[in-house]
């Protein structure tokens, strides 16, 4: 499976946009013509809605805080550092030693983003335990996986295909360098290097013994021996039962109770379930699905709205829209740029298309109030 991992994104809604910017421009107006969880097993003790970190009261037992930080969507829009290191900080409050755990849904997106979410994930891991939860971590979600130290798949989850493309080509110097550097990451996450190339380069193949005795698995970069991986004709991709057996994942969790057992956060005494990842996670899913839901009406609002005024009514409707849009921007930058397709180029345009629209305001404000 080969998942595009950098994107040159040219959205329709950008093309209407900048279509629509020569309206309003020196130019008067025309006259009016959307994985299900089971209960916690852990008692689940909630941050406030800005996920600030609250410390326990002295005369409470000191419980280690469990985090589920969802990562779901495009790298770079809806799986960011930005998430990763807000709940960095709230887990920072309790001390070094909590459970950060990444529940990772991804196909893969920025490759830009790639050096801010390791940069980030290094950090973290040196003072808290990263743990890997896949429901699909392809190209950069599996990327941000391979940092964890403890890997769990959902029984149906994918992680692999690492690809580097610009429009539909790959780049061989950039492939050969992400080889590299995927093979790092599965170092530092305690995982035999040889996987990496595999998910990056599909000529790379993969094959492992695993001996019956002890369990312990040896890697090959040849499609030769027992248990075989990767051939020369597609990029690697584990799935759960793969994963399990050789030893690249630590087990496969289908909801939140399986996955507490499994690490063994399941006591209630010792650990505590703090939903302050959920909650960043959900303000920032919608401010992405605010600016999904609002923005392209805002668009066809900024042509429509205040035209049966005409004159001064049309273009201050056409101003409080705009003023919407690059609010949104604000906002949501990443899901504009990347998903919707509307530049800071054509935000900079749409705010000097306010500016001579208020000109265009007051020129005819005046000339009402001229002697006739």
């Amino acid at each position: 499976m080969s998942i595009a991992h950098q994107r040159w994104i040219v959205g329709s809604l950008g093309l209407l946009l900048a279509s629509s910017l020569a309206l309003g421009q020196g130019t008067k107006p025309a006259s009016p013509a959307k994985p299900a969880t089971t209960s916690k097993s852990a008692t689940s003790k909630g941050q406030s809605a800005d996920a600030k970190a609250s410390t326990p009261a002295a005369s409470e037992p000191k419980r280690t805080q469990v985090f589920i930080l969802p990562l779901d969507g495009m790298v770079g829009v809806g799986l960011r550092h930005e998430e990763m290191e807000e709940l960095e900080k709230v887990a920072d409050g309790f001390g070094p030693g909590q459970v950060f755990i990444m529940r990772i849904n991804s196909n893969g997106g920025l490759v830009i983003e790639g050096d801010k979410i390791s940069e980030s994930l290094l950090r973290i891991k040196q003072k808290h335990r990263l743990v890997g939860w896949i429901e699909k971590a392809i190209s950069g979600g599996a990327f941000t996986a391979l940092h964890a130290d403890e890997i769990y798949f959902m029984p149906e989850a994918a992680l692999g295909s690492i690809t580097m493309l610009s429009g539909q080509t790959e780049v061989a110097a950039v492939r050969e360098d992400w080889k590299a550097r995927v093979a790092e990451a599965c170092a530092i996450g305690g995982r035999d290097p040889k996987i990496g190339p595999a998910m990056v380069h599909s000529a790379v193949e993969l094959s492992y013994e695993k001996d019956p005795k002890t369990g312990k698995v040896t890697f090959y970069d040849d499609y030769k021996h027992t248990y075989k991986l990767s051939d020369s004709r597609e990029n690697l991709d584990f799935s759960a039962a793969t994963a399990e057996h050789s030893g690249f994942s630590e087990g496969t969790a289908a909801n939140e109770s399986e996955l507490f057992k499994a690490l063994g956060v399941d006591d209630e005494s010792r650990f505590e379930v703090n939903d302050a990842g959920k909650k960043i996670a959900a303000k920032w899913q919608k401010a992405i699905k605010g600016a999904h839901d609002e923005v392209p009406l805002l668009i066809q609002k900024r042509d429509i709205e205040g035209t049966s005024g005409g004159g001064i009514a049309f273009l201050q409707a056409r101003i409080r829209n705009t003023q919407k849009i690059i609010d949104w921007f604000k906002k949501a930058k990443p899901a504009m740029i990347y998903e919707l397709g509307v530049s800071e180029r054509a935000i900079e345009g749409l705010e000097e298309e306010i500016k001579e629209m208020r000109r265009q305001i007051k020129e005819m404000q005046s000339q009402q109030g001229a002697p006739r």
